[in-house]
């Protein structure tokens, strides 16, 4: 049962559908429009630029941490899954988090799509 868990969470779950959705919801954050649609497909797009990289580096840290964590005691292993949760998305954060170089003119509509809605940027 172990076996199945990490092969459905490293070859479904994460890159199917946490790096959409997280690209995703950095699009919502930093992207210019304000269309959904525009959201998704642009973060699709920049995880289907990234996802050879992403993949390698989610299957180094989430293979090995899965085949643990399922085979420990419910009771260790959320903590477990959190700690290396948090390091995960540090990382993933540092990589994958800032505005890269074609996106500073996106940057500068994004302070004034903020100053247009009365946030402060």
């Amino acid at each position: 049962d172990a076996a199945k868990m990490v092969a459905f969470d490293v070859f479904v779950h994460l890159p199917l559908i946490y790096f959409p959705s997280y690209y995703t919801c950095r699009e919502i954050v930093t992207g210019t429009s304000w269309n959904p649609l525009v959201w998704v497909k642009d973060g699709c797009t920049k995880y289907w630029n990234n996802k050879d990289e992403d993949c390698l580096a989610m299957i180094k840290l989430w293979g090995p941490s899965d085949c643990i964590q399922f085979c420990m005691p419910i009771h260790m292993s959320m903590p477990f899954r959190h700690m290396v949760s948090f390091f995960w998305t540090a990382y993933v954060s540092f990589t994958r988090g800032g505005v890269e170089d074609d996106d500073k003119e996106g940057a500068s509509q994004v302070k004034r799509r903020l100053s247009v809605s009365g946030d402060s940027a």
